[in-house]
Formats: C-alpha cells, structure tokens, sequence
C-alpha cells in the first residue's frame, strides 16, 4: 500500500499548498479593505479641512478628481482579490475532495485486506480444528 501512502502524502502537501496560497490571498483582500477604508476616512479629514479654509476649498476639486481614481482602483483591486480568493477556495474544495477519495479508497483497500486476512486466519483455524477433532476421534 506503500503508492497509495505516498499518493496521499502528496496530495496532503498540495492541500496545504493551496490553503497557503488561500489565506495569502485572503491576507490581501483585508490589506486591500482596510486601504479602501483608509481612502474614506481620508477623504472626511479632507472635506472638514477644505470646508474650513479658501485655499483648501480651491484645491479641493483636483484632490477630489485624484481621489475618485483612487477609490476606483481600490474597488478594482478588491474585485480582483475577491475573484482570486473565490478561485483559489474552489482550489482547495477540489484538492480536499480528491483527497477524501484517496482517503476514502485507501480505507476501503485496507479494510478488504484485512477481511482477507481474517477470513484466510479463520480457514487455518477451522483447518487446525478439523484436525484436531479427526485425531480425538482417532484416538477414540
């Protein structure tokens, strides 16, 4: 059973691979969050800033044209990152599932070996005690 032992190790390591690479992602999707909520908490400090003063009120517009782009690519970005976590999640559902089948049919191998094995012990056994019978009749 010394392939199946290994195709199962395998198959472990690649698991944990994939979870590794999933919780990276995961990792950056909350960096990413947590810049975007940045952005926001910014752009209130800067709002409350250029309400309070001319020259901040007239640079305001250009701040505010560069802030939406920044906005917008940090919802790209989380899209993206969302896409990848979702992918890389069904990485990991399918590399489990594969495993469990491995799992599953290494289990079922053993356990009919083991049955075998009983059922060939049982045969010795009834062999031995037929003949243990046979030589008490013998005797008789």
């Amino acid at each position: 059973m010394r392939p199946f032992d290994t195709l199962i190790r395998l198959s472990e390591q690649q698991l944990d691979e994939k979870r590794k690479a999933l919780s990276q992602l995961e990792s950056g999707l909350e960096v990413a969050r947590a810049g975007r909520a940045a952005l926001d908490v910014e752009l209130a400090k800067e709002q409350q800033a250029a309400g309070q003063s001319i020259d901040g009120a007239r640079t305001y517009g250009a701040y505010a044209m560069a802030m939406i782009a920044r906005r917008k690519a940090a919802d790209q970005l989380i899209r993206d990152t969302e896409t990848a976590v979702e992918a890389a999640r069904e990485e990991v559902r399918t590399a489990f599932a594969e495993l469990k089948r491995y799992q599953i049919t290494h289990d079922a191998r053993l356990a009919k070996l083991a049955a075998e094995q009983a059922r060939k012990d049982q045969a010795v056994a009834d062999e031995t005690a037929q003949q243990l019978h046979r030589r008490k009749d013998d005797r008789l």
